[in-house]
């Protein structure tokens, strides 16, 4: 008989841990499981993703957006479904850890996929405390790095022994190299090849400081390079960045604006370097998919990124915040492209290595199977 997986997640937005749950559910054995997905508050675009005849969605939100704390309402929706395994991802969604317990019929696992600020940022004590109860509650807690892995055990006192790592995986069928695709986009935007093409793919958010990475391109301006960004994704920081731009003559018929894309495997083999100036990540999930693009990656060392980026190998790592470093890096990436073309063969290899998909999908299949036969789940590790 399959197992029957309940996830529960905030919502179905277009943000990393969204697109990983859908990937993940795509790839699954459909003869050994099923899914349903419960969004504590409302859909989102990644639910259009989703097979309506194999995959049930149940959106909390619409019908009980006027209360604050879901518990009652999840543990309805775990009664009717039913399920093996209840798992929830993220604050957003922890109450589920409670409603499945209280249940007494389901498994549960709890998993934490990135951060909404900086690692050093004071959480309430409230929340401290609730999220160690969550994971005293939970028959398994996971975490996609082993940086995040450690950060909530030193908040929560919660052992880090006791906390799996799953890495996210890349789908390399997706993301890989062209150069057909490279030069038909770049006549698309308008660029030459011989352009210095900069992008970031992540949401618009003060916790990715996509204003980092506008101001370290002075030097790229200054100096005189030909250089343009492409800002892929959406968000409340657009106006504010969009202003700072507006600011910059010379920076305005250099920096696009491309909102959310569904062609994001074009865009990102379109160009040159991938940027992640975030201060705060688990393992991201277009910085995955930018090195299996074949890209020189930049990105800040925080959370997991080191993890997924050998410094100086596969990419290059700077400080949060740091507009000088990222500038420099920038600058030597622009003026040795033979530098670029190995740091993104490297990336290559690396990704296919140790952050595969299909890595992934077993891991999380080995996991369910675990927690549902009530035998000990040892703590994973992939990649």
């Amino acid at each position: 008989m399959a197992i029957r997986i309940m996830h529960v997640v905030n919502n179905l937005g277009k943000g990393g841990l969204e697109n990983g749950l859908v990937n993940l559910i795509e790839r699954m054995d459909a003869d050994r499981f099923e899914h349903v997905v419960c969004t504590v508050r409302g859909l989102g675009p990644n639910a259009e993703r989703l097979h309506k005849d194999r995959v049930q969605v149940l959106p909390l939100g619409e019908s009980n957006s006027h209360s604050r704390f879901q518990t009652p309402a999840l543990l309805r929706a775990v009664r009717r479904f039913e399920p093996d395994v209840v798992h929830s991802r993220n604050w957003g969604a922890i109450e589920a850890v409670v409603a499945g317990r209280m249940s007494r019929g389901c498994a549960v696992v709890h998993s934490e996929h990135g951060l909404e600020a900086a690692a050093g940022a004071n959480e309430p004590k409230r929340r401290v405390y609730l999220r160690r109860m969550a994971f005293a509650l939970a028959d398994q807690v996971l975490s996609v790095s082993f940086q995040l892995r450690d950060l909530h055990a030193r908040r929560t006192g919660f052992p880090a022994r006791k906390i799996a790592v799953i890495h996210n995986g890349v789908d390399r069928k997706r993301f890989f190299p062209d150069s057909a695709t490279r030069q038909r986009v770049r006549e698309e935007l308008g660029m030459g090849d011989a352009q210095f093409c900069i992008g970031c793919v992540a949401n618009l958010l003060p916790v990715k400081d996509h204003v980092t990475l506008l101001e370290s391109l002075t030097g790229l301006s200054e100096g005189g390079r030909d250089w343009r960004l492409l800002l892929i994704g959406e968000g409340p920081e657009r106006a504010r960045l969009e202003a700072l731009v507006d600011k910059r003559p010379d920076f305005k018929p250099r920096v696009s604006f491309l909102g959310s894309s569904n062609r994001v495997p074009e865009l990102l083999r379109a160009m040159d370097v991938f940027v992640l100036p975030s201060v705060a990540e688990g393992i991201c999930n277009s910085l995955l998919e930018a090195m299996a693009s074949g890209l020189a990656v930049v990105a800040t060392r925080v959370g997991g990124n080191p993890e997924v980026v050998a410094d100086g190998e596969s990419g290059l790592l700077f400080k949060v915040a740091d507009v000088r470093g990222l500038s420099n890096h920038l600058l030597r990436l622009q003026a040795q492209p033979g530098v670029r073309d190995q740091l993104g063969q490297r990336a290559v290899k690396r990704v296919g290595d140790q952050f595969s998909i299909e890595s992934m999908v077993q891991a999380y299949e080995r996991l369910y199977s675990g927690v549902r036969s009530e035998t000990a789940v040892p703590v994973l590790s992939v990649g």
